[in-house]
C-alpha cells in the first residue's frame, strides 16, 4: 500500500530522498575530515549520519516511514534481501557501531575508518535504488510482510506527517550548511 505522501503539504516523497541523499554524501566528506583533524568521536558520527540518510533517502523514495532506529534497520534487512546483497547489513551494523562509539569513545582510528567505509560502501550499493527508473522486485511475501510494516505510520510524527505534510524546503535547514 503507497500512503498518500503525494499529497500532503510541503516536499514531495522524491525530494525529501534527494535532501536526505545530499545529507548523507555531505556527512560522509565530513566524517573523512573528522578523521583526518583526529576527532574520532565526530568521524564515527558523521559516518553513522551518512549510513542513516542514506536509508532515509531509500525509504523517502518508497513512501516509508523511517524516523525510529528499528525502522532503519527493518529497511536495511528489506534492501539486502532486494538487491540480493549480504553485504548491506554487515556495513549498516559496522556504521552503527561507530554510532555507539559517539558515547563510547573507545573505538581506534582504524575502526573509524572502517565505519566510514562502511558507510561509503553501503551509500554506493543503495545508489541504484534511487534512480527513477528502479522498480522494486517481489522477493517473498515475508519481505512484503516487512515493507508493509514501514508503509503504517506508527508514532504521533508520522500520523502528523501524513495529516500536515511536511515544512516547506524553504522553512527547513539547507541539506548542506553553506561554507561561508
Amino acid at each position: 500500500m503507497t500512503l498518500p505522501l503525494n499529497t500532503a503539504p510541503g516536499p514531495t516523497p522524491d525530494e525529501e530522498a534527494g535532501r536526505h541523499a545530499l545529507i548523507s554524501q555531505d556527512f560522509l566528506v565530513k566524517a573523512r575530515q573528522e578523521l583526518e583533524n583526529g576527532d574520532l568521536l565526530q568521524a564515527s558520527e558523521k559516518a553513522w549520519g551518512a549510513t542513516a540518510h542514506a536509508i532515509k533517502a531509500v525509504a523517502e523514495k518508497r513512501r516509508w516511514f523511517s524516523e525510529a532506529d528499528w525502522k532503519l534497520r527493518r529497511a536495511a534487512l528489506i534492501l539486502e534481501d532486494e538487491l540480493g546483497d549480504r553485504s548491506i547489513m554487515g556495513s549498516y551494523s559496522v556504521a552503527r557501531e561507530a554510532h555507539y562509539n559517539f558515547y563510547l569513545h573507545q573505538h581506534t582510528v582504524r575502526e573509524v575508518e572502517r565505519a566510514i567505509e562502511a558507510a561509503e560502501d553501503l551509500i554506493a550499493r543503495l545508489a541504484p535504488t534511487l534512480a527513477s527508473e528502479y522498480l522494486p522486485p517481489y522477493i517473498s511475501e515475508s519481505v512484503e510482510s516487512r515493507i508493509r510494516s514501514l508503509e503504517q505510520p506508527t508514532s504521533d510524527p508520522d500520523r502528523d506527517r501524513l495529516t500536515n505534510g511536511r515544512p516547506p524546503m524553504e522553512h527547513r535547514p539547507p541539506a548542506v550548511p553553506s561554507q561561508e
